[in-house]
């Protein structure tokens, strides 16, 4: 299971928990934000991989404004 994948099960634990406890809703409901940020900041990190003959010619100024885009030759 990937990160991204194992936060929102958290985050989804969380929100139940919220469901069964009223009386401490507000912070189980905290905690499944906190793993629902985790889940959006590992989704950020997620790399793509290509062959350098794969790229197309335009691929570089189109990649330009995402600093986290890598690619070999």
């Amino acid at each position: 299971m990937d990160r991204r994948t194992a936060c929102l099960h958290q985050a989804n634990a969380f929100r139940e928990k919220a469901l069964a406890d009223p009386e401490h809703h507000d912070q189980w409901i905290d905690e499944a934000i906190k793993w629902l940020e985790r889940a959006m900041e590992a989704s950020c990190h997620a790399v793509t991989t290509m062959a350098a003959d794969d790229v197309p010619e335009a691929a570089p100024e189109a990649m330009a404004p995402h600093p986290r885009v890598v690619t070999r030759q």
